[in-house]
């Protein structure tokens, strides 16, 4: 009985047999994918002897040799253009140019590179390919066949060629190849000279019909890309083999399937022996030598036979023992040798591979691998090089495997295709496991009717790019599962490939990210899921076939980003049927390019190397990684790498040392990495270190432990000493024993705890020097011998700090609200639209008052106070924020700054909040008390928190756009230095609560406005933050925004630093922070207001509270500012009518508090009912949004708008009182370019029982010419009603329907939108 073939028999299906034809336009012909290539197989390259097998030395082979090398080229850019008969024997070449191979055409003069996401670089007309601008490569090129090979198969193998191509040998057509992603193999036997050179040619395409299958997030750009090498086999040899090393139902003992596809030819040999050999490898746990022999016989060889020249040999589900399970943890791997002899024993050829037994399966909702349902903390890596482009050499991918393992990454998807078969090599060796991808993505054809997925035209070319990456690909232990291709949709063409893949190979999981829910899919990996969706998906069983979550794409790691990823992980570790994801993505596809003035390094992206006619870039959008192009990591990396650690630590009770440690890995004991903890001090002192070498904690499993934690003993008059300490334990995990890529030492896991053990504030300063006040109308200044400190009363801020003769100031201190927007701020509907709204980004300070006093403290200590009120104005002179502080300067010249922040209504989020400062070039020293990684509120997992001291320089990352970086949060003290005649001079700053710091050589606007590396301006001075509050990072360039718990909103905000110069001969950084010159500080603490109610609809009850016990408040509630003659505050009241409500409270010998001011506005709607309703994503409280006294911002038109899109509408508001109304306003947006227009017409009737309605009146609006594109204004219709006792308001709203004839998308369906409806 035929056995049937395992062995790629699905190509018999997809391939078309053209030999006998003439030589087409394969290129443009969707059913015609290759022509005369040979299957794709696993390598079966042959080996001298077994000892190359278990070094994996093929290259090394006497049957192997490279051809790369500078080949000749010409290019045209279209395929009527390109060189006749170029391939024949004899034509001259002399004249053409040359290209190396492997390299991109584009990267090397020919042609232009072009970045972009979803759509094609081509006028698409699918299935057809351009054949105007599609230029045309060709190369000839000469080699060599070794003499030995005489009597043997010799192949050709292209690694990748982009993206389809013909080939020549002396003249003689071979055959026709594409699938820019995949290798291309050929038989050239028959065309090679016995003698002598032999000469090569290849016409190569840069778009084929095959490129609408290419359209991937990367440069798309041609060439060969890969390895083009030439091998020899026997005429009789291992066409190739199938190994299905697998586990048995209790994991310990392997099975081995191993199918053998033998190749012989037209004549059937009497007579072959195959051994089989699967051995151990040195230092293995279990010691495996298995053999199997097989003597085939003539009659043997027939009843296998699958076609002319091929019969299949099968091992079958043989039980071998006990065996070491590869998984990325423990990448267990053993030789597979395998032998092909002739009748006499000799052997013919030796092939084999390194091979692991492990199982991959979705079972009981979960992703397992070797019956433990592992969690994917992957990454997706694209083929790229920052100076090579997408031809990537094995030192990169070395380099690649190393940072990813030492960053606790374990998974890869090779996105969007397969790639080179070392890197998967490098995967088995070290452990990562592989989501492999093929070759298939239709993006720029969407995924609704006409996706490609869809199209039955496509279904031989789809299941032809996944057979490619099978056929090759199949024996990597490390590829756990199979991907049919990224953003094709789904339809026929990838139901036919799924079941083609599943046939074909039933020891994977399969997966197509575009089936979501449908059945062809073995988990669900929907890209960019928010955190709130994964848990609605585990919560509500979303998935009714019971599938686990993989996200195989997110936490878009877009410039600095990966904002909340401990939210993403905090849901995934919540619920078993969630196992993790790939971060998009591994290394930023910039192209290094050097300027050539300065000769400065930077980062190209889309549109910088030039564009191709009516193509688009997409910018910046290729530069997603957690390194860069070159293998520099990211900051963001670090966040990576803590939250992807497999070992944590959790704090059970920490005044009692209880601690208890989880063993995350799956297969790893804790006894393989060396264990130890660590208290020390701010000091760094080391109190206490230990290794803990009992640690036998199983895989998934846990340990409590106790340690004495040692407490200072805190004598009488020793207080200063102990002042301010912070005491912390800090737990290391790092590897025993390690390899290349991940060496011993290495740290894998880390936590750090504060011991909460109290300590004395500091001393309060007393006996200081004495100081002058001066006031002018010019400046402010407060002096002694040592220093001399200056407020410009213009400027409003202070301009000069001189210490013991060296200024400290390069630029004013002042207030700061912005930051140069990161990529992600630019898009996210809580950043940077909002913050432009607000005009944050151009604020300009106006003096309000300064006014100036001495005073002594309750300390007895002489101080100058000075309060400034500024207001921050827009170009339009609109006062945006107020800003309110007190100075204090004491005689060691500490500058105390407390500042109260209040912003209008236009303020809705803030960027930051803080003081900036500008120092000196030369103060490029930096030590601070703080974490050791940058941070952000939603990323900030990782840091160890100790003492540093660092260039300043190190701090600030160049992204390929620039864009605000390097924020170090939890800081407790941060000194800016200087080395002068060897003596420290610094500027030590400090606050009552950890701080947020930055410091970069660059002036805020330029970061803020630079596009690339290259336009960067650098500053002659440090700029410098101290930051109150920061703003989040989130992942908004692709994926869920900010979430709202990080989000600055409009409040009201306090905060207390502490400036103070120093020369470290007087004075340490140390010592400075334990003085407790901030609790010296003699302000009354501001009061709060509080209210009974959120929504003020009926009378509201107001509280005012303190702080200070000692306080009285007064206020007042018509918005004047209260002093001690206003109403003093004795218990709560009421209001029943709008009100601005400010407080105030004074307490003797110390200063009046900031004024707290909140403005409650009564609510009178009772609620709205519409005849159309507003659209669903604009409909916020549609209920009371008319009248809720929120004003609309234009362009942030998700809140407090309502927004209705192509229709007219009508509604009555229902007041919840009766009101006179004289005039009413009715608020709309413009602007056009989001597709916003004015309405047409408004028209307003009012009623006092609902029933009967006066006539309707026309509301006017102002008039102007509205048909701009750039018109970008919130105005008010208005209409004169005189009406009495109106409970009830009828409008009704004509639009525009659709853009009119001077919009750019004139035709399509207009919105209009509708803020506050407004009584007079």
């Amino acid at each position: 009985m035929r056995i049937k073939s395992i062995i790629l028999l699905i190509v018999i299906a997809l391939t078309t047999n053209v030999m006998a034809q003439e030589i087409a336009d394969w290129w443009n012909d969707v059913s015609v994918c290759e022509v005369n290539k040979v299957e794709p197989r696993t390598n079966v390259i042959p080996y001298q002897d077994e000892n190359g097998i278990n070094k994996l030395e093929y290259r090394q082979s006497p049957y192997y040799q490279c051809i790369n090398g500078i080949w000749k080229f010409n290019w045209v850019e279209k395929p009527a253009d390109k060189p006749q008969g170029f391939y024949e024997v004899g034509y001259d070449v002399s004249q053409w140019g040359t290209i190396p191979v492997p390299a991109n055409w584009e990267l090397n003069g020919y042609g232009i590179p072009v970045y972009i996401n979803q759509q094609n670089e081509f006028p698409s007309n699918q299935p057809y390919a351009p054949t105007e601008y599609n230029p045309v490569g060709c190369y000839v090129h000469n080699f060599s066949v070794p003499a030995e090979w005489e009597g043997r198969k010799v192949y050709i193998n292209f690694g990748a060629v982009k993206s389809a191509f013909y080939l020549w040998i002396n003249g003689n057509f071979v055959g026709y190849s594409e699938d820019g992603k995949t290798p291309a193999e050929f038989d050239i036997t028959e065309y090679l000279n016995k003698e002598g050179e032999n000469t090569l040619a290849v016409e190569a395409y840069r778009f084929s019909d095959g490129s609408y299958l290419e359209c991937q997030d990367y440069w798309r750009m041609s060439g060969i890309t890969r390895d083009v090498f030439i091998y020899s086999k026997p005429e009789t040899n291992i066409f190739d083999f199938f190994v299905k090393a697998t586990l048995d139902s209790k994991y310990s003992n392997g099975i081995f399937d191993l199918a053998i596809d033998l190749n012989y030819g037209k004549k059937i040999p009497s007579k072959l022996i195959v051994d089989v050999e699967i051995n151990s490898l040195e230092g293995a746990k279990y010691d495996l030598n298995k053999s199997y022999t097989m003597e085939l016989k003539k009659k043997d060889i027939i009843a296998l036979q699958k076609s002319e020249g091929h019969s299949i040999l099968r091992i079958k589900n043989k039980l071998i023992g006990r065996v070491e399970a590869w998984s990325a943890e423990k990448p267990n791997l053993y030789n597979l040798t395998i032998r092909l002899k002739d009748k006499k024993g000799n052997v013919i050829e030796v092939v084999g591979a390194k091979i692991g037994f492990r199982t991959t399966e979705v079972k009981d909702g979960q992703l397992k691998v070797n019956g433990k349902p592992i969690v994917i903390k992957g990454v997706n890596r694209h083929e790229h090089d920052g100076m090579t482009g997408q031809c990537v050499t094995r030192q990169t991918m070395e380099r690649d495997i190393q940072l990813m393992l030492q960053h606790n990454i374990n998974t890869v998807r090779t996105s969007h295709y397969p790639v080179d078969i070392y890197f998967y090599e490098l995967c088995d060796k070290y452990g990562l496991y592989v989501i492999d991808e093929a070759n298939n993505e239709s993006h720029a054809q969407g995924y609704g009717d006409a996706s490609l997925a869809k199209d039955e035209r496509w279904i031989t070319a789809f299941k032809y790019r996944c057979n490619n990456m099978i056929g090759r690909d199949k024996n990597h232990p490390s590829i756990i599962v199979w991907s049919l291709g990224n953003e094709c949709g789904n339809g026929i063409c990838m139901e036919e490939a799924y079941k083609m893949v599943k046939d074909y190979d039933n020891t994977r999981p399969v997966i197509n990210e575009r089936s979501l829910y449908e059945y062809n899919t073995d988990f669900i990996g929907i890209m960019y899921a928010s955190q709130s969706y994964l848990e609605k998906f585990a919560e509500e069983k979303l998935d009714s076939l019971n599938r686990p979550f993989i996200m195989v794409e997110y936490s878009h790691a877009m410039g600095n980003s990966c904002g909340g990823l401990q939210d993403y992980w905090d849901v995934i570790n919540k619920y078993d049927q969630l196992q993790g994801g790939c971060i998009w993505d591994w290394c930023d596809q910039s192209i290094i390019q050097r300027d050539p003035e300065t000769g400065k390094k930077w980062y190209a992206a889309g549109g910088d190397l030039g564009e191709l006619e009516g193509v688009g870039n997409d910018d910046s959008f290729c530069c997603n990684g957690l390194v860069t192009s070159d293998r520099i990591p990211h900051h963001h990396i670090a966040e990576v790498k803590k939250l992807y650690q497999n070992i944590n630590v959790e704090a059970i009770d920490v005044e009692k040392g209880i601690f208890e440690i989880h063993n995350d890995f799956f297969f790893r004991r804790m006894n393989e990495f060396e264990c130890s903890y660590t208290i020390y001090s701010n000091e760094r002192n080391r109190l206490q270190t230990k290794v803990l070498d009992d640690l036998q904690i199983a895989p998934q499993s846990s340990k409590t432990i106790t340690i004495s934690i040692p407490k200072p003993i805190i004598k009488e008059g020793d207080e200063a000493k102990f002042a301010k300490l912070e005491y912390f334990i800090e737990f290391s995990f790092k590897e025993k024993n390690g390899n290349s890529m991940r060496p011993a030492g290495t740290e894998i896991a880390y936590d750090v705890f504060n011991l909460n053990i109290d300590s004395p504030r500091g001393d309060k300063p007393k006996d200081l020097p004495k100081i002058k006040l001066a006031d002018n109308d010019k400046e402010v200044v407060v002096l002694n011998d040592k220093f001399r400190f200056v407020i410009d009363k213009q400027q409003g801020v202070p301009t000069s700090f001189v210490y013991i003769g060296e200024e400290m100031l390069a630029g004013p201190i002042r207030p700061n609200f912005w930051r140069a927007p990161t990529l992600n701020d630019d898009v996210d509907r809580n950043a940077l639209p909002k913050w432009l709204n607000a005009n944050l980004n151009e604020l300009n300070i106006v003096p309000k008052s300064i006014n100036s006093k001495t005073m002594k403290s309750a300390n007895g200590v002489d101080k100058a106070v000075i309060t400034v009120v500024l207001d921050h104005k827009n170009s339009a002179g609109e006062t945006i924020i107020t800003t309110e502080q007190v100075y204090e300067i004491n005689g060691n010249a500490d500058v105390v700054i407390s500042t109260n922040v209040q912003a209008n209504h236009m303020v809705t989020t803030f960027p930051k909040i803080g003081t900036q400062f500008l120092m000196p070039i030369n103060y490029n020293k930096v030590k601070y008390f703080g974490k050791d990684t940058e941070n952000y509120p939603d990323r900030n997992a990782s840091g160890k928190i100790n003492v540093y001291e660092k260039n300043a320089s190190e701090f600030f990352e160049l992204h390929e756009e620039p864009q605000d970086n390097g924020n170090h949060s939890d800081t407790r003290w941060v000194a800016f230095m200087n080395a002068v005649n060897d003596q420290k001079l610094g500027m030590f700053v400090t606050s009552d609560e950890p701080f947020n710091f930055s410091i970069y050589q660059y002036p805020d606007k330029n970061l803020s406005i630079a596009e690339r590396i290259n336009q960067m301006e650098t500053a002659d001075y440090w700029t410098i933050n101290i930051d109150y509050k920061q703003a989040p990072i989130g992942t908004a360039t692709c994926g869920p925004g900010v979430l709202d718990k990080y989000i600055i909103k409009n409040d009201v905000y306090e905060y207390t630093i502490r400036l103070r110069p120093f020369c470290n001969k007087d004075a340490k950084e140390d010592k400075l922070y334990k003085e407790d010159v901030i609790g010296d500080f003699s302000m009354t603490s501001t009061p709060t207001i509080t209210t009974n109610m959120e929504r003020f609809d009926k009378e509201m009850q107001v509280t005012l509270s303190s702080t200070d016990d000692n306080a009285k408040i007064y206020y007042t509630l018509d918005g004047s500012e209260p002093t001690r003659k206003s109403r003093l505050y004795t218990k709560p009241f009421n209001i029943n009518e709008s009100v601005v409500v400010k407080a105030k409270a004074y307490a003797d010998g110390k200063l009046p508090s900031f004024t707290s001011v909140k403005k409650f506005e009564r609510i009178i709607i009772a609620g709205t009912t519409f005849t159309e309703s507003p659209n669903r994503n604009y409909a916020k409280n549609s209920e009371i949004a008319l009248m809720d006294n929120k004003i609309g911002i234009v362009g942030n038109w998700g809140e407090d708008w309502l927004g209705f899109y192509g229709v007219d509408t009508e509604f009555i508001v229902e007041l919840s009182q009766a009101k006179d109304i004289n005039k009413l306003y009715i608020g709309y947006g413009i602007c056009p370019n989001d597709w916003v227009l004015k309405p047409k017409n408004i028209m307003v009737s009012v009623s006092t029982d609902g029933k009967t309605y006066t006539e309707a009146k026309y509301a006017e609006s102002p008039v102007y010419n509205s048909n701009s594109i750039d018109v970008r204004r919130r105005e008010e219709a208005r209409v004169i009603l005189n009406a009495s006792n109106i409970k009830y308001i009828k409008v009704s709203v004509e639009g525009y329907k659709v853009l009119p004839e001077w919009h750019d998308y004139a035709g399509e369906k207009a919105w209009f939108m509708l803020d506050e409806i407004k009584i007079d």
